[in-house]
């Protein structure tokens, strides 16, 4: 009991050699540090532990994927000074999460699975530019890792009205690389596709993954894009477009060239901002329904844990999307995508959930209104110290 009451009388001797003015920004201070850090520090300890593995990337890569980061540009935003603010918040939030991602698994390969700019398809020459250089600063913890880049239909056209263009493609190219081909990382073949399910001619399709077969040597085969291509081929013909007979041609040619064609063991996709996982058993099978293909889903937002596929089934075919790492996307589960696939022909995948930053930004909003309250508070407690102090001297 003494010690409880010598550190009492402690606490209220260092509060009082403070001024209302000095706490007040201590409270500020602490509310700033929980944001800005304990927050972020708190969801990492969060993630799951990571699979035990020996790091030898002869036998097992680990991958790190981000979707939709689609950094905020200039033309859709506010004007200054709250969209220079809105830009500048979204920016730190990427780099923040994506370096504690990064250090967290120092992955063999990262993958960017499109839309890594917002406006980057009607961008400006000199707007384009001022992108890429804030992608670069914001994403900058990438040394050792082999990067891979897919575009997205808000890096290079393609949704609504705004168009595909061979220009739009070559700036991308230009600045990150090419859209579509093989890149080789020891035992995998990443297939970069460029695909659109209601735009990609399947004659030019066709051709591309053609030249791309010549290329693929390794065992494990991984279709990156950024849409969806299992699952709205699936679509186009059942249960929404079953009785469209363009649609089921269209399915079918694409069904024939993507996946018989390159036969694929996993596709990565993004686009749609959620965390999902698609199986076809059988759609390598040659024997296979076109009109009818059993594409199982399996729902994983939130999902704390990994899940393990298997690729040693040569029938089946799995599609990850994975979900954005943006806040500014209108979803309240953002992550980043994390694989361990191993030669012999399993994955474990599984996200690493990141915080809400809206919860933060409505926190600050509260500890703001809540700041009259305890400045009233402060000077009644200090006051109070104050008076018991002259009446006992």
């Amino acid at each position: 009991m003494a010690m409880i009451w010598v550190k009492k009388h402690m606490w209220f001797r260092w509060i009082r050699n403070f001024s209302p003015r000095s706490l007040l920004l201590l409270y500020v201070l602490l509310v700033i540090v929980v944001n800005e850090y304990l927050v972020f520090w708190v969801q990492s300890w969060r993630w799951p532990s990571l699979p035990d593995h020996s790091r030898n990337p002869e036998e097992e890569l680990v991958i790190l994927l981000a979707s939709d980061p689609q950094l905020i540009g200039i033309q859709d935003e506010h004007g200054f000074p709250l969209g220079s603010i809105t830009r500048w918040d979204s920016d730190r939030f990427l780099s923040k999460t994506f370096a504690l991602a990064y250090n967290y698994l120092q992955p063999d390969v990262v993958v960017f699975l499109g839309d890594l700019m917002d406006e980057g398809s009607k961008a400006t020459q000199e707007e384009y530019k001022s992108y890429v250089e804030r992608f670069h600063s914001v994403f900058y913890l990438m040394k050792g890792s082999k990067v891979i880049y897919v575009p997205g239909d808000n890096d290079i056209g393609g949704e609504g009205g705004d168009v595909r263009t061979p220009g739009k493609i070559r700036r991308f190219e230009s600045h990150f690389e090419n859209t579509t081909g093989v890149v080789k990382v020891h035992f995998l073949d990443f297939i970069k596709l460029n695909w659109q399910v209601y735009h990609s001619s399947p004659v030019q399709m066709k051709s591309i993954i053609k030249g791309m077969v010549q290329q693929m040597t390794s065992p494990i085969r991984i279709v990156l894009n950024h849409e969806p291509v299992i699952v709205q081929m699936k679509n186009m013909v059942y249960p929404v477009r079953g009785n469209c007979q363009s649609c089921l041609y269209i399915a079918l040619v694409l069904w024939i060239i993507v996946l018989k064609m390159a036969q694929p063991s996993l596709l990565f996709v993004g686009h749609w901002h959620a965390s999902q996982l698609y199986t076809c058993d059988t759609c390598l099978s040659s024997n296979e329904d076109s009109s009818h293909w059993p594409v199982h889903v399996q729902d994983l937002q939130q999902f704390k844990g990994f899940v393990t596929v298997d690729f040693t089934n040569l029938i089946s075919v799995h599609e990850v999307m994975i979900p954005t790492c943006s806040y500014r996307m209108g979803t309240s589960s953002m992550g980043y995508g994390v694989a361990f696939i191993k030669k012999s022909g399993s994955m474990k995948y599984g996200v690493l959930w990141l915080p809400s930053r809206y919860y933060q930004l409505y926190a600050y909003l509260a500890a703001l209104g809540a700041l009259p309250f305890i400045a009233c508070l402060l000077e009644v407690v200090i006051f109070l110290r104050s008076f018991s102090r002259q009446r006992w001297t």
